[in-house]
C-alpha cells in the first residue's frame, strides 16, 4: 500500500461506516477495501468544504432523477455522504470490478456517449440569457485563446531566426499555417455561437460530468458503464462535456471523420444539439490547445522527454488536428 493513507487513518474512516478491513489494496487515490460485509472503494480527495457540499448536491441529484449509470456513494452510520479528517475528504462506494471483456459485442465509446447524452437530457434546464452574460462568456474564452495563440506565434517568430532547426521546430514550422487556421476556425465558430445565442435569448445548461473519460467509468460484464468521480461536475453547456469526451477518444484510439460523425449521431439520438451548441462544440474541438501544450512542454527547461519522442507526439497531435478539420467540415456540410 502506498502513502495515500496509513492503516490507522483508514481504520478511523471505515469506523464511521461500521466497517473493518480484512485486506486493503491501493489503486492510485482509491483504496480497495475487503471486509466481512463486502468489498468497497474508499476515495481520498482534497475537496474543501464548499467543493464537498457541491459534490454531495450532485450525488443527491443523480439519485433523485434516477440516473442509473453511476456508482452510488454510501452513507456513513451517521447519514453523511463524506468524511473529513481535517486535511482530506473521503467517500465510500461499492467496489465495481471494471471489465474489459463483455458478454456481448460492445463499443465502449458508443456506450459512454449514449450514457453521457442521457445524463444531459435528464438534467437539462433552459435559462434566460442576456446579451451581457453571453458577451462575457465569449470574451473570456476568446481572450484566453488569443493569449495562447499570441504566445505560440511569438515562439515561432523566435525559432524562424535560427540558422538550423531542430526536428521539433521543423515539424512545427511545416504545419504552423494549418495550426493557425484551426485557431481561426475555432474563433469563427465561437462567434457563430454568440450570434445565434443572442438571437435565441436563452440557453441550456446541463449537469456536466466535468471529466468524462475511460478512467472515470467502470464497465460491467454486459457492457454497461457506471460513471464515477463527479468531483469536477458543473452546470454548463452540454457542448463542453461532449467536447472533453471526444478529445479523450481522439487521443486514445485511431478514428476518422466518419466515426466522429457516428459518435455525434449517437449523442444526438438522445439529446440533440441546437445550432448554436453545435458551433460551440466544434469551436472547442477546433482550437489546437493540445498542440500548444506540446509546444509549452518542449520549451520547458526541465523537459525529460527526448527530441524524437516530442516530434512523434507533435506529429500525432497534428494528425488528430487534421482529422478534426475533416470532421468539422462533415458536420456542417450535412446542414447545408
Amino acid at each position: 500500500m502506498n502513502n495515500i493513507t496509513n492503516q490507522h487513518e483508514t481504520g478511523a474512516i471505515l469506523f464511521q461506516y461500521d466497517l473493518y478491513s480484512n485486506q486493503i489494496e491501493s489503486f492510485g487515490k482509491v483504496l480497495k477495501v475487503k471486509t466481512n460485509q463486502g468489498t468497497f472503494a474508499l476515495k481520498k480527495t482534497t475537496m474543501n468544504r464548499s467543493e464537498t457540499d457541491w459534490f454531495i448536491y450532485v450525488i443527491r441529484r443523480l439519485e433523485r432523477i434516477g440516473f442509473p449509470f453511476f456508482i452510488p456513494v454510501l452513507l456513513t452510520k451517521y447519514g453523511d455522504y463524506a468524511v473529513t479528517d481535517g486535511y482530506f475528504t473521503y467517500y465510500l462506494m461499492p467496489w465495481y470490478e471494471d471489465h474489459r471483456q463483455f458478454r456481448h459485442p460492445v463499443q465502449p465509446e458508443e456506450v459512454l456517449i449514449e450514457e453521457l447524452s442521457k445524463l444531459h437530457g435528464l438534467t437539462e434546464k433552459t435559462q434566460d440569457g442576456n446579451e451581457e452574460s453571453l458577451d462575457d462568456s465569449f470574451q473570456s474564452l476568446k481572450t484566453r485563446w488569443d493569449t495562447r495563440r499570441l504566445a505560440v506565434e511569438k515562439y515561432v517568430d523566435s525559432i524562424e531566426q535560427h540558422t538550423y532547426y531542430s526536428p521539433f521546430e521543423l515539424t512545427l514550422l511545416t504545419h504552423f499555417e494549418r495550426i493557425t487556421s484551426m485557431s481561426q476556425q475555432a474563433e469563427k465558430h465561437l462567434q457563430l455561437w454568440l450570434d445565434k445565442a443572442k438571437e435565441k435569448k436563452n440557453f441550456r445548461s446541463v449537469l456536466c460530468h466535468g471529466r468524462p473519460n475511460r478512467s472515470h467509468v467502470s464497465f460491467d460484464e454486459y457492457g454497461t458503464a457506471h460513471f464515477l468521480n463527479f468531483e469536477k461536475a458543473v452546470l454548463d453547456t452540454p457542448a463542453r462535456d461532449l467536447a472533453l469526451l471526444f478529445r479523450h477518444f481522439f487521443q486514445t484510439r485511431p478514428w476518422d471523420e466518419v466515426e466522429g460523425q457516428h459518435w455525434l449521431n449517437i449523442y444526438e439520438k438522445h439529446f440533440a444539439f441546437f445550432d448554436e451548441e453545435r458551433h460551440l462544440f466544434i469551436s472547442y474541438l477546433a482550437f489546437p490547445e493540445n498542440i500548444y501544450q506540446m509546444i509549452d512542454h518542449y520549451q520547458h527547461p526541465d523537459r525529460t522527454k527526448s527530441e524524437l519522442h516530442m516530434v512523434m507526439q507533435l506529429e500525432r497531435r497534428i494528425l488528430t488536428m487534421n482529422r478534426i478539420y475533416r470532421f468539422m467540415n462533415a458536420v456542417f456540410k450535412e446542414e447545408d
